[in-house]
Formats: structure tokens, sequence, C-alpha cells
């Protein structure tokens, strides 16, 4: 390429032509062998921007791979890029192996107990990232068990490719713990030495990880190993890498798929706050909604973009086609237009109403009789805050060690969880036409939530993990 093609690729990305410029780009980095940081930052930037996952993927590992050596800290910036586009497991763990081989000795330190100060290592404070408000939960319960927490953010996703504001993204949080906010200045291993510095200076004993790989900065920090015990807690995918002392699942099915089990685990199943955010919060009725004239409405809440699967959308037609006058609520933020585009050809759009972002979906509880999980991605967090409304969910079944079969799990009656499309489309239909088993089922699950997943159950679950890896003999380094 010339002076004038390049000039030209750079100035497509600049003026957001990626489909432009992602060709010109790429014929950039194979001429310069994928030597040069520029064109891979621009090549990389305009896989992103175009959706282009697979591709991002396979240039972003092979980058990271080439700067190993020289600059490993840019090494990781591009793991990262990575693993966000959906890297294959093979390759994730390959990036792990890495990790274990920059890691610290494991600490020989015998920790006495009771322990009474943990630290949580977290990506960043938001009520919109779904671990920071389990950490809320968490704190507030451990600080019952009489275990204070301290919080460490890693602001892994500010100041990076595809967000350079150099501004932390954690936000006001009321939470019952001290917390740290991560400076973003520097590189990805300047920035990941002073959380592990502040974490081993502080002198607590466990530091909880609530991070996959994904989080490169974590990673390291974990590598660095600044608390005598760490343990990984699993909100989705464990961290792919030989770096704690134990693992908490948040999810039974996460077990058996486990890269690490000769490690303690355990399964902690989630909370939820829904019953005292429901009491604190102003109730939406129907009329807010324009809803007068529905019989019955379903729901589904979360990440849209999880939720265009044709096997859901054609089950969620063919319920608002049973029931002429029943009417649908999505609420969450995401591009819907494939999803407008089926709903239409179904003819049911006019019944479904899309939301957008709702701060908090427990105002619009009052309103739902029955709460309809995606598949395959059921959206966990969701479905518990249903179950704790008292709402009747129907959820859909896959194999048990299957990462989708996480809401099946949380749901647990036989009667709401469907072996296939056809199944579920039959659950949705009995529950709509009896209101007496609507209200029995939904009893139900009230009552399994109320045993299971309380807020105020994990930090008695914490503590007991805590006290098995106290007693557990110190490994060698």
């Amino acid at each position: 390429m010339n002076i004038q093609q390049y000039e030209e690729a750079f100035g497509a990305l600049k003026n957001g032509e990626v489909k432009a410029a992602v060709p010109l780009l790429e014929r950039a980095a194979r001429e310069t062998g994928y030597a040069s940081d520029i064109i891979n930052h621009a090549y990389t930037l305009a896989l992103y921007r175009a959706d282009e996952k697979p591709r991002l993927a396979d240039v972003s590992f092979h980058v990271g791979k080439s700067l190993l050596q020289s600059d490993p800290a840019s090494a990781m910036d591009y793991f990262q890029r990575g693993i966000l586009a959906g890297l294959d497991p093979q390759r994730v763990r390959q990036i792990g192996e890495i990790f274990e081989s920059w890691a610290a000795s494991r600490s020989s330190v015998r920790v006495g107990e009771p322990v009474e100060r943990v630290a949580h290592v977290i990506g960043c404070l938001s009520p919109a990232y779904g671990p920071a408000r389990y950490l809320k939960m968490l704190a507030a319960s451990l600080n019952h068990q009489g275990v204070r927490s301290t919080i460490f953010t890693t602001e892994w996703d500010a100041s990076w490719f595809f967000n350079p504001a150099g501004e932390p993204h954690s936000q006001p949080m009321a939470i019952e713990a001290d917390t740290h906010i991560a400076s973003v200045e520097g590189d990805f291993v300047d920035r990941a030495e002073k959380i592990a510095e502040a974490i081993a200076a502080s002198g607590i004993p466990v530091a909880f990880f609530h991070s996959s790989l994904a989080e490169q900065i974590t990673a390291r920090v974990a590598a660095m190993r600044p608390a005598p015990i760490q343990v990984n807690v699993n909100h989705g995918a464990e961290m792919a890498a030989d770096l704690f002392d134990g693992f908490i699942h948040l999810f039974q099915n996460a077990i058996g798929r486990t890269l690490f089990s000769s490690h303690p685990a355990e399964w902690i199943p989630l909370g939820s706050d829904i019953e005292s955010r429901q009491q604190a919060s102003e109730p939406v009725n129907r009329q807010g909604l324009g809803l007068e004239s529905a019989s019955t409405i379903s729901a589904t809440f979360g990440n849209l973009c999880q939720f265009s699967g044709n096997g859901y959308l054609k089950a969620l037609a063919e319920v608002l086609k049973r029931f002429p006058k029943h009417f649908h609520l999505f609420a969450g933020e995401g591009n819907v237009k494939a999803m407008r585009g089926l709903l239409h050809g179904a003819g049911v759009l006019p019944r479904v109403r899309f939301l957008g972002h709702v701060a908090d979906v427990a105002s619009l509880m009052d309103t739902v009789d029955v709460y309809l999980a995606p598949f395959p991605h059921s959206g966990a967090h969701s479905i518990l805050e249903a179950m704790g409304a008292g709402k009747p969910v129907v959820a859909m079944r896959f194999p048990p060690d299957s990462v989708y079969n996480s809401g099946a799990e949380l749901v647990g009656l036989r009667e709401l969880i469907a072996p296939g499309e056809a199944n579920y489309v039959e659950i949705a239909d009995r529950l709509l036409r009896n209101p007496a088993l609507r209200q029995k089922q939904g009893h139900a699950l009230r009552d399994r939530f109320q045993a299971e997943f309380r807020p105020e159950l994990l930090g008695e679950r914490y503590v007991g993990f805590l006290e098995r890896l106290v007693h557990r003999p110190v490994a060698p380094g």
C-alpha cells in the first residue's frame, strides 16, 4: 500500500465507514506483518465497530502472542480484545497458562481464624453491573456475620481501545464496604501493580476475585498473589488460570465444567434483594403502560442482544397468537431491529412493548402475570427476581452441565421447565389460561426463593467456605 491508501484506510475508520476501513486495514496489517502498533490498533478497532467478532478474536490473539516477550502489557490488551470477541476456550486456556507462568509463588502465610476482613476485586462498581449489585448484597451479608469487606476495582475497560476516555467507570453505590477505585493511568501492567500493592499493603488475608480471564488486569493482579488466600467467584465463566486456592460458583452446573477440580469449590447460589426493592419502589400499573385492554401480560428482562434467537421469539409469537388480548413487555438495552422484524412477520408486534433501559424492574413486577425466560441465554438474574416477586417463570431445560441450564436450575420446578420449544409454549398456555395455577406456581417459586436465594444467606455460606479454606493445609508454591 502507498501513503495515499494508508490515508484512505485511516480516513474511512475516522469517518465511521467501517465496512470500507476493514479490508483496507486488513491489507495494511498483513503487509506490515502485524508489526505496526498503529495499524494493529486501527484494524482491531474497525473489526470491533463492524461487529466482526471471529476475525477480531483471531487477529487479537495473534497480535497478543507476538507481543508477549517485548511488551507484555500490550499483549494483555490484545488478549482482552480477543476474549471480548468470543475467543474459543482452547486459546483462552492458553492465555491462562501464560498468566500461570507469570505467577508469584503461593503464599506460605497461615491465616488465623476467624477471618474478620476480606477483599473483593471487581471490574467496577456500578448499579448497572450485575456483579457489583451482587457484591453489594454480599458485603452487607458478610457484615452481618462479623466480616468486613474492602473493595478494589480494576476499571479494566476504562481508557481502553473501544473506550479511550481516561475516567474510571465506577459510580457511587451505597455499599457496606471501604472502596478503592483503581487508577486508569499507565498500561495494563502498571495498573495491575498498583492494585496488587494496595491489596498487599492492606494486610487483608483473603481476596475474592469476581472476574473471568476477560478482565486481564484482574487476572494480572491475581497472578501477583497479593493476598495469602485467593478465591475466584464464577459469575458465569471461571478464570481459566490456576491462580486461586478455591472457587465459588454461583451455578451448580459450573462445578462440572471447572478446569481445576483439585481445588476446593463451593456452589453458593445467587441472591436477590428484589423483595426490599419492590417495597421501596412505586409500582407501575397497566394504565401507566397504556395496557388497560390487556387480559394478561408476560415479560422478559435483560440484555436484548441475547434474545434474538429464532426459537425463543417463535415461541413468544405462538403464545401471543393463542391469546389475542395478551401483551408482552421487554425491558433492557440492545438493538431490537431484528426482533421487531420477526415479530412483525408473525403479526404480533402491536402487542409487544419495548421499554428500553429500566432503572429497576421491581416497579414493573405488579403488572406481570408470567415471566418468560429467554433461551438459550436464560438471563438468570431476571429469573431470580421474578421468583422473588412471586411470579411463575417458564424456563427451557438444557443438559445439566450446560451453562444454558442456569435458568432451569434456578426455577427447579418440573412443571415450569420445558424440554423443548413446543413444551415451552404449552406451559405458558396453561399458566395464562388458569389464574389459580399462576398463583399456585408463583407461591411455590417464592417459597423456593425464600429457602435458597435470600441475600441474607450469602454471608453465612461464604463464611462456611472460608472455614474450609483456612483449615486446608498450605500448598507448596
